[in-house]
């Protein structure tokens, strides 16, 4: 059996290799925004950053395993801001990593409504190293190869207290490389549309649902469906569901005013690895005041 995993998975990653790499998934993107949409730069009013690590699909040999840290500073009185995100994501022998600089513009709209831009750029370095690997050293598909690539991104948010409606690419270019002779595609344009509600259940139990879209060209969406209850302005649940395919766990909570922890625990269904092959995510996000009309006493929704 586990050596038809093996199986299964590599011929995955060959597969994503030949065809395109997929933005890694995430599962706490309605704390972390970044990463998905450079229009949250600056957007908390402060100077905030978070690291995560995801195992996915935990004993699984070769299996998809991401880091990443983002954070962002809030500049001329909260109206803009600048940031970085970090990343690596790696999955059998192919690794990817990503460094990308944001920036975004805020818009203050009547009925406390809020317009945010953003862009992003840098590079992404796609790399493979099939050494541990028992192959045949003539096959041209499986030669070692290591490539940089420009990349841009755009994003937009609306939002107020309650609502929040967020639009991004985060790589709007597509590349490819021939290395001997063999197209490889490295990765394309991802599309993500997030929107969230939060009802005020009492003063002190807030009731939010989402629902995020993910759209690749020339494959079909990608979405994830929750829920969340938040007590106390501190501390979370949330239960989701993606493609129907994975059953997700979240808890969040929320140390003073200046750290957040966040863990979550996914159980895929029978249909896709089976449910013996757990995920895990774990978060660390922080937030400082560095200028005066910088804010970390507030309380966000989002």
């Amino acid at each position: 059996m586990k050596k038809t995993l093996s199986f299964f998975l590599f011929t995955c990653s060959a597969t994503l290799t030949l065809h395109a790499q997929q933005d890694p998934l995430y599962a706490q993107y309605l704390t972390t925004p970044l990463l998905i949409n450079p229009a949250y730069t600056g957007y908390a009013r402060n100077l905030s950053g978070s690291v995560a690590y995801r195992k996915q699909w935990a004993n699984f040999d070769g299996s998809p395993e991401t880091f990443n840290a983002a954070g962002s500073l809030a500049l001329a009185d909260n109206k803009m801001g600048i940031g970085m995100i970090a990343l690596q994501d790696k999955i059998g022998s192919d690794i990817t990593n990503e460094f990308q600089f944001t920036y975004g513009y805020h818009v203050s709209l009547k009925q406390d409504m809020r317009l945010s831009f953003g862009l992003q750029g840098g590079m992404v370095n796609y790399r493979t190293d099939y050494s541990g690997l028992t192959i045949n050293p003539d096959d041209p598909k499986f030669t070692n190869q290591s490539e940089w690539h420009p990349t841009i991104g755009a994003g937009v948010i609306l939002s107020n207290e309650k609502f929040f409606f967020s639009a991004s690419m985060p790589k709007m270019l597509k590349r490819s490389t021939d290395a001997d002779s063999l197209a490889t595609g490295l990765y394309n344009q991802n599309f993500y549309a997030l929107g969230a509600y939060v009802w005020q259940m009492s003063h002190r139990i807030k009731f939010k649902p989402w629902v995020l879209l993910r759209g690749e060209a020339k494959a079909p969406f990608s979405y994830d469906v929750g829920v969340a209850m938040t007590a106390d302005n501190s501390y979370t649940l949330a239960v989701f569901t993606r493609d129907l395919g994975t059953l997700g766990f979240m808890a969040q909570i929320e140390l003073g005013d200046h750290f957040r922890f966040g863990y979550v625990f996914e159980l895929p269904t029978a249909q896709s690895v089976g449910t013996r092959f757990t995920t895990h995510e774990l978060m660390l996000g922080a937030r400082m005041r560095l200028f005066r009309f910088h804010d970390i006493s507030s309380i966000r929704n989002f």
